[in-house]
């Protein structure tokens, strides 16, 4: 099967460094996987519409990214920031340059030295492009209707485990911007996906400052990661249910007339 592997996290780091948003690639795998729940037409298209703009496109596109309260009066008396801008950057973010590849001999610093620098763009432009399909191929393969659970895109298990946790934390906003960016509105949901939406909400608010290493939080990051799977197959069940019966209600309709 086509990319039947993971991208490498750190190489998808520095690639999406340089677009607009600069998402980790935990949050663009959570912002595809709210994209694929929903069963849109066009999933692919508005991720990367989102995932490849670059700083010149358009300096106001960022606020699209906000996840604002209706008023003020709906606000929630400890509003919960979705938003990338002003975010602290995952610590995946700040991976060092000879991580970017699996080859070690690569000389990251002195890969484009001489060349001029629309032509260093139009390299990573491709490469990130390519990074990208990687991505939605592996993890649309791991979704699809036959599958049970699904791999989250997180950095190596030997990493530090508050590294991981702010991987975890971005996944979880990724995969809300997702939802709301296809256009879920939380009252369409109902049992146990719209109790999972909940929770997902209610995970946006750890602490990570309290995240210690040990035995303890490191149980408790996995059955985190567990319950994203979970939550985010039962909200795309949800959704093929929903399409189902709708669609089951349009052909009585036509029936009658």
């Amino acid at each position: 099967m086509a990319f039947a592997v993971a991208p490498d996290y750190d190489r998808l780091s520095r690639l999406l460094a340089g677009v607009e948003l600069a998402p980790s690639p935990a949050e663009a795998q959570g912002m595809l996987c709210g994209l694929l729940a929903l069963h849109l037409p066009d999933p692919l298209e508005r991720w990367q519409a989102q995932l490849l703009a670059t700083p010149a496109a358009d300096s106001n596109s960022s606020s699209e990214w906000g996840l604002e309260p209706a008023s003020e009066a709906a606000a929630a008396p400890a509003p919960i920031d979705l938003t990338f801008r002003g975010r602290k950057t995952s610590a995946a973010g700040h991976a060092e340059a000879h991580a970017c590849c699996d080859d070690p001999s690569h000389d990251h610093a002195g890969a484009h030295a001489g060349y001029p620098a629309d032509v260093k763009a139009d390299a990573d432009a491709d490469e990130r492009s390519a990074a990208l399909e990687q991505l939605a191929a592996w993890t649309q393969s791991a979704i699809g209707p036959t599958s049970l659970s699904f791999d989250l895109l997180l950095p190596p298990e030997d990493r530090l485990l508050q590294e991981r946790a702010h991987a975890v934390l971005d996944w979880v906003r990724g995969l809300l911007f997702g939802l709301a960016l296809g256009g879920l509105d939380r009252e369409q949901l109902l049992g146990q996906a719209a109790e999972a939406f909940d929770d997902l909400v209610e995970l946006t608010r750890m602490d990570l400052d309290a995240i210690v290493e040990g035995d303890a939080d490191e149980q408790a990051l996995t059955e985190i990661v567990e319950f994203l799977r979970v939550a985010a197959m039962l909200i795309r069940e949800d959704r093929a249910k929903a399409l189902l019966d709708e669609r089951d209600r349009q052909v009585a309709e036509m029936g009658m007339h």
